[in-house]
């Protein structure tokens, strides 16, 4: 049978909160205190006789607990699916990016583990559409810069001398 320690379960949150939440990754008392209720939960269940991969499940749901839905896994992808044009190496400092001018959508629902789930889901995603939409229009893509929005070009007028202009003035 294998023990997981408190270690291996900080090292697992601590990864999933990069990939998933990265807006809480430094939280150093959010993984020592889920870590170290994890590891006990799992040398309490095998202590009691439960097998190793019970205890790893309730451990894992300890670990995890209102962390399942991620707000910037939606932004991530919604940036994915509609807008093409960040470039996918790009589409993570953008959806962080987003997190913040997103926040007033996400505000309006319930959310939980179970959200993505539930019928609300669609509805929020098509409110950040819009409102990502809205956001790039006024301000610009955030997080890099788009090739075609800053694209120059060299035009050439009457006399025959070159004159660069900026596409969208």
């Amino acid at each position: 049978m294998e023990i997981y320690s408190e270690p291996w379960f900080r090292t697992r949150l601590d990864y999933y909160l990069r990939e998933r939440h990265p807006q809480l990754q430094y939280r150093a008392q959010l993984l020592d205190r889920r870590s170290a209720v994890a590891a006990d939960l799992y040398r309490r269940t095998c202590d009691a006789g439960g097998s190793a991969e019970c205890a790893l499940r309730l451990a894992d749901r300890s670990l995890f607990r209102g962390l399942l839905f991620s707000k910037f896994d939606t932004i991530d992808l919604i940036l994915a699916n509609d807008f093409p044009d960040i470039p996918e190496d790009q589409r993570r400092t953008v959806a962080r990016a987003l997190l913040t001018p997103c926040e007033p959508i996400f505000a309006g629902y319930a959310l939980g583990d179970d959200f993505a789930s539930r019928p609300e889901f669609r509805q929020l995603k098509a409110e950040l559409r819009l409102g990502i939409r809205q956001w790039i229009d006024d301000n610009g893509p955030p997080g890099y810069e788009a090739k075609l929005r800053h694209r120059v070009r060299t035009r050439k007028i009457r006399d025959g001398e070159p004159r660069k202009t900026n596409r969208n003035k």
